[in-house]
């Protein structure tokens, strides 16, 4: 009885732990939504006294005004480490499967947002292309690019939708 008793505790404990993680992916995956809608509507499109001039100017002047289409289009993941390291600091003090999904969306958004906007901008062919996703994200992406006040989202196409700047 007492080995049934153990293998029953193992199946319950892996679950709650893939439960745990799940939604520590989904809280993260909101927070990550959220936190790429305030930077690139709040420090990309605005000029900001305590941030370095080059944030501003290399999205807002060089990307959209310019055209530029080989400045500020990756986000790399050292970015992501580097901005979110609070984050990382403290879901390391939460538990072992908030670290684990911050870090995984992290990776996803910064892969993602790369490939995005490399192909929306004919910098490169990739699989993302061939998805029904790119086509409204490099739709939506294309109207931020005609009217930079709106349609902020890149990869989180709803913050538009939730902040009221959506291109109707």
């Amino acid at each position: 009885w007492s080995c049934r008793s153990t293998i029953s505790h193992s199946r319950h404990g892996k679950i709650m732990i893939y439960l745990e993680i799940l939604i520590w992916l989904a809280i993260w995956t909101i927070v990550m939504a959220l936190g790429e809608y305030s930077a690139h509507r709040w420090t990309m499109h605005r000029k900001r006294s305590w941030l370095p001039q080059w944030i501003f100017h290399d999205h807002a002047i060089e990307h959209h005004h310019l055209g530029r289409v080989d400045i500020n289009i990756d986000l790399p993941i050292y970015f992501h480490l580097l901005v979110g390291s609070p984050l990382i600091i403290a879901s390391y003090f939460i538990s072992l499967p908030a670290l684990l999904s911050l870090l995984v969306v992290f990776m996803y958004h910064s892969y993602t947002w790369t490939r995005l906007h490399r192909g929306i901008h004919d910098l490169e062919k990739n699989w993302v292309m061939k998805t029904n996703y790119y086509k409204r994200a490099k739709r939506h992406h294309e109207l931020h690019h005609d009217r930079p006040g709106r349609n902020f989202g890149v990869v989180y196409l709803w913050t538009d939708t939730l902040f009221r700047t959506k291109i109707k």
